[in-house]
């Protein structure tokens, strides 16, 4: 009855939407028309094209009943009836292409881009992201370049399911630029646009958060989070989405906790989600929050509540299809709470099931991870194509130029080299040891495979170094690589790299140049720690050995602490 209910209001309040803006000679702008139909109508497109600037859709019933049949579909999405989805966005998605013609572009486009995106994100559901892949490149034949950035958002997706996490920030970055450059909001409507932002830190913050599972790299966590808090603060239109962006915060913050085996606190802030009615009343959003107290309840050895809470999953989805992700947690957490009362008939039965269900996602996978690289290999070859012909009559130019810029690094080299020889021979050898150095540094920055950092860790390690530095903390003989990741909450990975980056050093270069840069500076300004011994001078800098402190020294001057010292007194004698 209650489906009844919800299935009659939407007709019935788009009639009288219709007979409302026929009386008032079309007042209502189409952006407000076009945002009702899609608050009441079209919710359930989590990634759809909200952004798109619609003409009145009740001018063309066409339009309109297309509109109607999309919804209907959407209802079996809901109920977690997969397949029936499916078939039924397919028949709609054939009815749009074949009456292409009888559209607005912006409603075509419009209505492609919902029926697409329901088709992936169900394919995504069972697994099949190879499949959900293959629909995209079906129905968006032809299409315009905006209608291709914004299925750009897919590829991602696809490339975090498919574990290529790291082109799956590239493209997401990608996307972020696009709509900073979006001023005009031809790409996307300004009204819309906030949430397509937040959209997309979202599932930036997604990306991370498996990288992390697939890494166990800790700093992926940190920028998870700072992903999740920037798709929260974003500015969200209309206002009523505040309180549901505010759930999906506190959900990932949860599912952040858990993964650090925070267990208790993880467990309050599912149970605030689960008070929350604006999140319950999602269906695929309460199971996910119940799957996830049943695996807590699991770490925690609670096998009663974990239990209980697979069971009110199974009682809630019935019959109907489980989406991918909640059918292998479902058999693993089954699994481990069966060992753990003893069944281990049961505990095989279900361990069997989680790797039928790996085997044949693995092999849609190895699908998808071709696909998208026959993908990219098509979208290169146009994209160099295209530029072959816009630019052909300036290549000569860039030839031209090629070769002067080459000419004239070469002079500027042979330069470098002439000045060079002029040096005196002592200090060639020096000289050499410094350049091999810095060779060898660029050869070792360069074949690193580099981890992507995002920009607010770094400036806060950045800050928190800078502020060692001025308390020089460096003399301390503590400050090694492992404390000072402790010290500024990261870990030895992502310091020694972004030390290396920004420093223009490795970690032990940067501790020994600041170290001999102090005691450069003191053997100068203070006469009487000339007096001291190396050894008391390398402990009064942090060194453990004074041979360590000798090379290092020796490394920076070409000569020992103690030739240095006399020739500063022989320097002050006169």
């Amino acid at each position: 009855m209650i489906l009844i209910k919800r299935v009659l209001i939407v007709p019935i309040f788009l009639i009288g939407l219709k007979i409302f803006s026929r009386s008032t000679t079309n007042q209502r702008a189409p952006t407000e028309i076009d945002y009702l139909i899609k608050k009441e109508q079209m919710d359930f497109v989590h990634f759809s094209n909200k952004n798109r600037r619609l003409n009145n859709p009740f001018q063309n019933p066409l339009h309109y009943d297309l509109l109607i049949k999309l919804d209907s579909a959407s209802t079996l999405y809901k109920k977690e009836e997969y397949l029936n989805a499916e078939k039924a966005f397919l028949s709609i998605l054939n009815k749009v292409e074949n009456n292409k013609y009888k559209l607005t572009p912006a409603a075509y486009e419009n209505l492609q881009h919902i029926g697409i995106s329901k088709l992936f994100y169900i394919e995504k559901k069972l697994g099949n992201v190879s499949k959900g892949l293959k629909y995209i490149e079906t129905f968006s034949r032809g299409t315009s370049p905006l209608q291709k950035k914004r299925l750009r958002l897919f590829f991602a997706v696809a490339h975090i399911e498919l574990g290529n996490y790291k082109r799956a920030v590239q493209i997401l970055n990608l996307r972020l630029h696009d709509l900073r450059l979006d001023t005009k909001n031809t790409l996307y409507d300004g009204i819309f646009k906030p949430e397509e932002i937040a959209m997309t830190y979202n599932t930036k913050g997604d990306a991370f958060m498996e990288w992390f599972k697939d890494t166990n790299t800790n700093i992926y966590l940190d920028s998870a989070k700072i992903n999740y808090e920037k798709a929260y603060k974003v500015p969200k239109n209309p206002s009523d989405y505040s309180q549901y962006s505010k759930a999906i915060f506190i959900d990932h913050l949860a599912n952040i906790a858990l993964l650090k085996k925070q267990y208790r606190y993880s467990l309050s802030l599912f149970n605030a989600c689960e008070k929350d009615s604006t999140v319950m009343k999602e269906d695929l959003s309460s199971e996910t929050i119940w799957l996830r107290k049943a695996e807590i309840y699991t770490f925690l050895n609670k096998t009663d509540s974990a239990f209980f809470f697979i069971d009110k999953l199974k009682r809630k989805i019935g019959k109907r299809e489980y989406s991918y992700d909640n059918k292998l947690k479902m058999y693993h957490l089954l699994s481990i709470n069966y060992e753990y009362i003893g069944d281990h008939k049961n505990a095989y039965k279900f361990a069997k099931l989680s790797l039928s269900e790996i085997k044949r996602k693995n092999r849609w996978d190895i699908s998808g991870n071709i696909f998208l690289a026959i993908h990219e290999q098509k979208e290169i070859k146009a994209l160099s194509e295209e530029l072959i012909k816009k630019n052909k009559r300036n290549s000569f130019l860039l030839i031209a130029l090629f070769l002067m810029v080459f000419s004239i690094i070469i002079i500027f080299i042979r330069y470098k080299r002439s000045k060079t020889n002029k040096i005196p021979s002592e200090s060639l050898a020096g000289i050499s040891k410094i350049n091999d150095s810095n060779v060898y540094s660029m050869i070792s920055q360069k074949d690193e495979n580099h981890l992507i950092i995002e920009d607010e860790i770094v400036s806060r390690v950045l800050k928190k170094i800078s502020l060692m530095e001025l308390n020089k903390k460096f003399l301390s003989n503590d400050f090694k690589l492992s404390h000072i990741a402790k010290q500024v909450n990261t870990n030895t990975t992502y310091l020694s790299q972004i030390i290396n980056q920004h420093k223009g050093m490795t970690f032990s270069e940067y501790v020994n140049d600041l170290r001999i840069n102090y005691i450069l500076k003191e053997l100068n300004e203070n006469p009487k720690l000339r007096k001291y011994t190396i050894k008391t001078i390398s402990e009064e800098v942090g060194y453990k050995s004074p041979s360590t402190f000798i090379n290092a020294f020796k490394n920076r001057t070409q000569m020992n602490p103690s030739d240095y010292i006399q020739l500063l007194e022989k320097k002050y004698d006169l």
